[in-house]
């Protein structure tokens, strides 16, 4: 039986809530908030220390003879270069830092050196200020308006370019270990391979590269490598016609059912179709049955495995 509703209680029923909107995404901060932030995560102690010192070394082959003027323009890149593999971010604004302090620590010590000088305390460097005059010492306003005109191309824009060159490769470098540290290990090169025993003496890692690169040259695509059970095995992922591959490595004497067996496992976890566990030694009677037993499985032994390199 049926029931009808009144037109009055229809109305009053609640309306379906509405879908909620996606989220958009959160505005950017404005470009001084995000300046002040940058300056606000400077790493001010190590990054003065370090445009003290940048600055020390700048001054002393400044005052030096022509010849030691030369290699003063090394010193802020090698400044930057420095400071950039030891702060963690805001490398741009570090470099800043580091020039514009380095410049004034500069200015103070060749200030307090032409005014020692100007007393005849220590010696004004002897310069050659025009080509038609010969080198004389120089006076304190001589010597301040070479210092601005050095420095200001030298201290501010080398240790910023220092500084992002040397942070953003120190930055990729600790994304790479951590990237090996996750998958537990690096692949190495193997060596030449010309008979089984050679490949019998591979090590799991060199193995690794041995199989990836004869995958390729069968048209698999390589996606990425782990080291699992304590580095006893290595798991390659790779993908041939669009259909996904888990192959597992061991190079241990004699290969037992349970690494089959494991490798079934990971395959319903990780819903992949077809898997292959490969040793350059052999199988186990047990572990050949095992791996005959599935139809998703191919079981490939050192012999095997040579002989398709030779092939």
């Amino acid at each position: 039986m049926s029931v009808e509703t009144k037109p009055e209680e229809r109305a009053a029923e609640p309306a379906a809530a509405p879908t909620p909107a996606a989220a958009e995404p959160a505005p950017r901060a404005p470009l001084i908030q995000r300046i002040g932030a940058s300056f606000a995560r400077v790493e001010w102690g190590q990054t003065l220390l370090v445009a003290a010192l940048m600055a020390l070394a700048w001054c002393g082959l400044f005052l030096a003879s022509n010849v030691l003027q030369i290699l003063a323009g090394i010193v802020p890149v090698m400044a930057g270069l420095y400071l950039g593999r030891r702060v963690k971010g805001d490398y741009l604004t570090h470099g800043l830092v580091l020039g514009i302090t380095g410049f004034l620590f500069g200015l103070v010590i060749v200030l307090s050196y032409g005014a020692l000088g100007e007393a005849g305390v220590v010696p004004m460097p002897v310069l050659q200020l025009k080509a038609d005059t010969p080198p004389a010492a120089v006076t304190l306003d001589d010597l301040l308006w070479l210092y601005g005109t050095f420095s200001v191309f030298a201290l501010l824009p080398f240790p910023a370019f220092g500084t992002v060159m040397s942070g953003r490769a120190e930055q990729r470098n600790r994304q790479l270990k951590a990237e090996v540290a996750e998958r537990g290990g690096r692949l190495e090169r193997p060596g030449v391979v010309r008979t089984l025993e050679d490949l019998r003496g591979l090590s799991l890692p060199q193995l690794g590269s041995y199989v990836v690169s004869l995958y390729r040259k069968h048209g698999f695509e390589f996606k990425d490598y782990r080291f699992i059970d304590k580095d006893k095995h290595l798991d390659l992922d790779f993908v041939y016609e669009d259909q996904p591959y888990l192959l597992r490595l061991t190079v241990a004497d004699k290969v037992r059912p349970g690494t089959i067996e494991s490798l079934v496992q990971d395959l319903k976890r990780r819903d992949i179709a077809r898997g292959v566990v490969i040793t350059s030694t052999e199988f186990t009677p047990d572990a050949v049955k095992a791996a005959a037993g599935r139809r998703n499985l191919v079981a490939i032994d050192g012999p095997t495995l040579f002989a398709m390199a030779e092939g």
